[in-house]
């Protein structure tokens, strides 16, 4: 159920003249000057009324910016490996956290296996009587075997559907020898990327699955028994979640389901390590790191069809090139919304960096996407249009930006999560903001 390439929407160009048509005046100011991160990869906010800003630090601990203060105690802290790609790499709160104190979060396990790497594990967490801090133990609710240290992506969001979606990489080892990205069943590391079975391939070892894939589940109805073609449960006992319906390899009438992963929701990407939903109309916005030479963006509309695999075609394709094949042409999967090259020039870069797009309360930047790449240390922004045409900004106040990753609050403002070139405790969050002008738009 592969859906055919389509037309890009646009034609890029990077500059390094400013945005086009952007505000002048567009500027970066730190959330909380006294205070440093480490590590940060993810700002996010729990729409409970409160103003607080959450903090993922990779190396396992959570922290909460309030009032501009970064608080001493962390809202919590799990035991995570934070080599290379490793770590804390997700969080997502419940849309009814305000009532029922439920947030997940995405991470390496270094205490268990099932591959050859440390697995990838979806954990439920609930807050303590204190709001600023969470219980310490949390519930499993799905792990995913893995098999090299890197292209872990790892961020998770809820969608408008009230569903749960969590990004998982290749697995990591360069180029996708196994063809994990396209294979939508269990198969083991036989370096075979035209087998997409254990039956089919050879090797031994450990069963993949889910690498390459953004997934789509049911967090708030728990499967009493887990339909046969659920990768990360255990067929026919309980399960912490559930399948949706209109996921695409969902129903089992259709006999060919019944060795595609239910909860898969999209396919063939390389290592989508940060991505978001537009607040407003939805849409799904994935920054997809490459590999070669090409950095890409995929926008997935949220009037996607139900029962469709969107597959991005990744290893057949990295943007809209052809990878890995001889054919002139890229016929596997989605054209990218967005790509640039990698170091080449007025091209700079070679890992993007998913971000937002701006809902905020300035009227001069709505509909912008926001995002960056980290080998760049670049901030990087497209306006709305028909034409999706981007560029560099470089901000003048701040002086070391490694974009780690990206936020958004309550009222819609964007973060960035700075890495601060990975110096140890150096990391900073940053807001977006119109210097001089007032949100309403009737400033001097």
């Amino acid at each position: 159920m592969l859906r055919p390439r389509a037309f890009a929407l646009s034609l890029l160009v990077w500059t390094t003249s400013g945005f086009p048509e952007a505000p002048a005046d567009l500027m970066l100011i730190d959330t909380a000057p006294n205070a440093t991160f480490s590590s940060p990869l993810a700002v996010r906010a729990p729409h409970d009324g409160s103003g607080r800003l959450f903090v993922v630090e990779q190396c396992g601990t959570i922290r909460i910016i309030k009032n501009g203060v970064v608080l001493a105690a962390p809202f919590l802290s799990i035991s995570v490996d934070c080599y290379r790609e490793e770590g804390l790499l997700g969080l997502a709160f419940h849309p009814d956290y305000a009532s029922n104190g439920i947030f997940y979060v995405t991470y390496t396990d270094p205490t268990l296996a099932l591959g050859a790497s440390n697995d990838q594990v979806l954990a439920r967490f609930t807050v303590s009587a204190d709001p600023d801090v969470a219980n310490p133990l949390g519930t499993q609710v799905m792990r995913v075997p893995d098999i090299f240290v890197t292209h872990q992506a790892g961020d998770v969001h809820f969608g408008a559907d009230g569903f749960l979606y969590w990004a998982m990489g290749d697995g990591g080892l360069q180029g996708d020898p196994n063809g994990f990205a396209q294979c939508l069943w269990k198969k083991r590391a036989d370096n075979d990327p035209a087998t997409c079975s254990p039956e089919a391939g050879g090797g031994s070892g450990p069963l993949y699955y889910l690498l390459g894939k953004i997934m789509r589940i049911d967090v708030d109805h728990p499967a009493n028994v887990a339909q046969a073609n659920a990768c990360g449960a255990i067929a026919g006992a309980p399960a912490e979640y559930s399948i949706p319906s209109t996921n695409p390899y969902a129903n089992l009438r259709d006999p060919s389901n019944a060795t595609r992963c239910a909860e898969i929701w999209a396919s063939g990407l390389r290592n989508p390590y940060r991505f978001s939903f537009d607040r407003q109309t939805h849409d799904m916005w994935i920054g997809d790191v490459g590999s070669a030479s090409t950095e890409e963006v995929d926008i997935q509309p949220a009037a996607s069809s139900a029962n469709i695999d969107y597959n991005y075609g990744w290893r057949d394709c990295e943007g809209p090139f052809p990878q890995n094949q001889t054919s002139g042409t890229c016929s596997t999967g989605i054209m990218p919304a967005m790509y640039y090259f990698h170091a080449s020039g007025a091209t700079p870069g070679c890992a993007v960096v998913g971000g937002y797009r701006y809902r905020g309360p300035y009227p001069r930047l709505q509909g912008f996407y926001l995002f960056g790449d980290y080998c760049a240390g670049a901030l990087v922004g497209a306006p709305e249009g028909a034409d999706w045409e981007f560029s560099a900004f470089v901000p003048a106040t701040v002086t070391v930006i490694s974009p780690y990753g990206f936020g958004e609050d309550e009222a819609g403002n964007v973060y960035l999560a700075d890495g601060a070139g990975g110096v140890a405790g150096a990391g900073k969050v940053y807001k977006y903001i119109l210097d001089g002008v007032f949100a309403d738009g009737f400033g001097p």
